[in-house]
């Protein structure tokens, strides 16, 4: 942003509400001054969040969320706890940006926020990878327009689908892998789950360049980017708060 809208509260907070987990970040005026993360999405813990934290001062939230069971929870206690209704990204808040897709109304507002806080510090054609509980590639043109993107299961997805879909799989975490042959079940999971992310992100981001006749700037987002960027060198950036980034844009647009 080229100038500070004199109207943002000097202190506020963004939550980012996504299928696994809670991302929350604590912003003084545009700058932001502390995270903190609610494992699981767990509504309990949220409120246990707020207890453990003085929030006086704090003039209002901000909320992205792609689930609206915990959005409600969410939104409920902010306003027991902190007397202060929250406002909502797409819903109070919009997102400032084209969206050239067949159903702009249905893209996830997760994907919108980043995309809109990765063309702000790109500004050209971008491809926004976000590594969690799903895996997304987003496409931003020359514009700042929102093309559209990919949805692929993300690590933890795939790992609880072998187990759950099969009778003596077990589910486990992962990680890089010393060899890509596996010489026992948990090994050989590890490095087909491992090794084909990679691989299945590495091919899409690939396919959508050669499609595009063009080199976007790729950067990454999510629990696992740092996992991608290390096996895939077209990644150009990690920025591990860009939907807390994309929430206080879209925010401080509103104020203008």
């Amino acid at each position: 942003m080229k100038s500070k809208p004199s109207q943002i509260p000097p202190l506020w907070l963004a939550i980012d509400i996504g299928n696994t987990n809670i991302h929350i970040g604590v912003f003084e005026e545009d700058i932001l001054h502390a995270t903190y993360l609610v494992r699981g999405g767990n509504p309990a813990d949220f409120v246990k969040f707020l207890d453990a934290n003085v929030f006086a001062k704090v003039h209002a939230t901000i909320i992205s969320s792609v689930n609206p069971q915990v959005e409600s929870y969410v939104t409920e206690s902010i306003q027991k706890h902190l007397s202060i209704k929250s406002l909502s990204i797409g819903k109070d808040i919009p997102v400032y940006l084209p969206i050239l897709t067949d159903n702009p109304e249905k893209v996830g507002i997760d994907r919108l926020v980043n995309a809109l806080a990765a063309f702000e510090r790109v500004k050209g054609w971008t491809l926004v990878i976000d590594s969690g509980t799903a895996i997304t590639i987003d496409v931003v043109n020359e514009q700042g327009a929102f093309l559209g993107g990919i949805i692929a299961p993300g690590v933890g997805m795939a790992s609880k689908a072998l187990n759950h879909y099969t009778a003596l799989l077990p589910e486990i975490s992962i990680s890089k892998p010393g060899n890509v042959l596996g010489k026992n079940t948990q090994d050989a999971i590890n490095s087909g789950i491992y090794w084909g992310t990679v691989g299945l992100v590495s091919k899409l981001v690939n396919m959508l360049c050669a499609e595009l006749g063009s080199q976007p700037e790729i950067v990454a987002t999510g629990g696992n980017a740092g996992m991608l960027a290390l096996e895939i060198p077209q990644i150009s950036a990690v920025f591990p708060y860009l939907t807390l980034d994309g929430i206080k844009i879209a925010y401080m647009t509103s104020l203008l």
